[in-house]
């Protein structure tokens, strides 16, 4: 069995999409008792085996190599390469099938988010274009994955597509994310971030207006004198069309309370989240939520939204709020602050929950699917 895989995703600065697609196809390869007779295509563009070499270097394992080979190819060379590579399956990880195999091409469709709100989207024309071609991309591909209970009824609501036709499969958090135990790190982080205060609420999500920062900015704003031994950490991009976290934050008079630091690395934000006092992931619209497990995977107390697919993600490991409520995410932040023994059974219900969500789980599941359309 040969299978095509669209690693695009892969290169660069991955966000959610491209961590997705480098877990996925690292555990795909991974597999225990991965049959020696199926074999991976990676596809990605030209000049990529160059210029990304560092990217693609965890995948050059011994045992991993023999099962995958990297091709290269422009969106016009796609179209054929199904043929060419003699594909049984084409899987696009990203919301497009550029080419088939003889089963034909199945697609992971991550959330609608775009299409829900189409006034965020930053193509010249619009999102009617998008919307029509990934809705025609779900409608020829042999299967729609999607990562949540939420979004497969959002593909089925918005594009028409039979439930029986949509697989969910969820993502995972990575081995990466775990505590770190490390009695310095309190005052290396407050030294290194420059924060006004011994303990801090944790933020990721940058700048996107669906991250959802200026709520949370307007929560704690509302209740600064009770949280002044608390300031905010905002990681992610500081600037976006719409919208301006340090902006936001001096408009509301809190700029020597929030830090904004920018985008940083994973060994970064494994200490972040560790060292947090609370993470918050007030999100208006997620497929999935990675952030919300990685943060309980490290130990932290959190605090997300009760719509879209973050319940099914946090379970009862997390307070829930509805993400436009000022005052209910605020009361939120007060209580799981003021409260050491709510704080620390959170910490043990994240761990426990994180459990549920492994990549293996979901690379085993993704051959099944991959088995079932090429018998």
């Amino acid at each position: 069995m040969k299978i095509g895989i669209d690693a695009n995703p892969i290169l660069g600065d991955r966000g959610g999409v491209g961590w997705h697609t480098y877990h996925l196809l690292k555990a795909l390869l991974e597999l225990k008792e991965q049959d020696d007779q199926v074999e991976f295509v990676a596809y990605v563009r030209p000049g990529s085996l160059r210029a990304y070499a560092a990217d693609l270097e965890p995948f050059r394992e011994a045992g991993v190599a023999g099962r995958l080979r990297w091709v290269e190819a422009g969106k016009l060379g796609m179209r054929w390469r199904g043929w060419v590579d003699g594909l049984d399956l084409y899987h696009g990880t990203n919301f497009k099938i550029r080419t088939s195999g003889r089963s034909g091409g199945i697609v992971t469709v991550h959330d609608l988010w775009l299409d829900r709100y189409p006034q965020y989207s930053t193509k010249l024309l619009g999102q009617r274009a998008s919307f029509y071609r990934t809705k025609r991309t779900a409608w020829r591909a042999r299967r729609v994955i999607t990562v949540s209970d939420y979004s497969a009824r959002d593909i089925e609501s918005l594009y028409g597509l039979p439930r029986s036709r949509i697989t969910v499969i969820p993502n995972a958090v990575s081995d990466d994310f775990r505590p770190v135990q490390d009695p310095d790190a309190p005052a290396q982080i407050r030294r290194r971030f420059g924060l006004s205060a011994d303990r801090f609420i944790l933020f990721v999500g940058g700048a996107d207006p669906r991250k959802n920062h200026r709520t949370l900015l307007r929560a704690y704003a509302q209740r600064a004198d009770q949280l002044r031994d608390c300031c905010l950490l905002l990681v992610g991009d500081v600037r976006h069309r719409f919208g301006d976290m340090m902006a936001t934050a001096r408009g509301l008079g809190l700029e020597a309370h929030v830090t904004c630091p920018g985008r940083l690395s994973l060994a970064d934000l494994r200490q972040l989240y560790s060292q947090a006092a609370v993470f918050v992931f007030p999100s208006i619209y997620e497929g999935f939520g990675m952030p919300v497990l990685e943060a309980m995977a490290c130990g932290a107390p959190v605090i997300t939204s009760s719509t879209t697919s973050l319940p099914e993600v946090a379970g009862d490991a997390a307070l829930l709020v509805d993400p436009e409520n000022v005052e209910a995410l605020g009361d939120a932040l007060q209580r799981l602050l003021e409260d050491a023994a709510l704080r620390e059974r959170l910490r043990t219900k994240g761990v426990e929950r994180v459990k549920g969500f492994t990549w293996d789980r979901s690379a085993r599941r993704t051959m099944n699917l991959y088995r079932e359309l090429c018998r």
